[in-house]
């Protein structure tokens, strides 16, 4: 379980696409300060880096997950921009990043819901007050996309998070994007395995943590 981040994961890539997707339709991403959680191998942040993000800030808590993504960063050119940098979830340690992204991305992050309250906090502490979280999760074997993420959404709300209209961030809705940009084998594959849920989170108003 500690090395999971070593390994490109399924969601990684579909969180990336759609990050493509969106970036194709909108200039949302440029100039903005991005903040990854879980960041892995750093697909999504080496991508958010070339779709024009001044900073892209890559957080992972697995030290080797670092070095493989700061690798990443160099062999795509994109070192200037994407940093990868350790943190681990919770108000502590998310403090040190308090209010500084404009968006916040991340995918498969909720398969534990043990840690549904420290995500939370982290997400509503980086975030700034007009910010965007764009969350992405897969199902998996033994884990249905539905019961996972609305349980996760009932603790986001009371750490200070609200879902947001897609509509008026993106143009249209995420489950749109999403069909349009899988295969139909890749369609029955997610469907059989518990399927695909995106989500956009903002800050509620007047909700800070200290």
């Amino acid at each position: 379980a500690g090395r999971t981040g070593v390994a490109v994961w399924n969601s990684g890539i579909l969180l990336t696409r759609l990050l493509d997707e969106i970036n194709q339709a909108s200039s949302i991403f440029k100039e903005k300060t991005v903040l990854e959680l879980g960041c892995g191998a750093g697909l999504a942040s080496i991508a958010m880096a070339k779709f024009g993000s001044s900073s892209v800030i890559a957080t992972d808590a697995n030290v080797e997950v670092l070095g493989l993504a700061k690798q990443n960063f160099e062999l795509n050119n994109v070192y200037n921009v994407a940093k990868a940098a350790e943190l681990h979830w919770g108000l502590l340690d998310a403090s040190e990043y308090d209010s500084i992204a404009d968006i916040v991305v991340g995918s498969d992050l909720t398969y534990n819901s043990g840690s549904w309250l420290a995500l939370s906090e982290t997400m509503a502490t980086v975030l700034r007050p007009d910010g965007v979280v764009l969350y992405l999760t897969l199902g998996h074997s033994g884990f249905n996309v539905q019961g996972e993420l609305g349980g996760f959404l009932q603790v986001a709300e009371n750490a200070g998070l609200k879902v947001l209209q897609e509509e008026q961030i993106v143009g249209q809705k995420l489950a749109d994007l999403l069909e349009r940009i899988t295969s139909l084998d890749e369609k029955q594959v997610i469907s059989a395995n518990g399927g695909a849920r995106a989500v956009l989170l903002g800050k509620k108003a007047g909700k800070k943590f200290r």
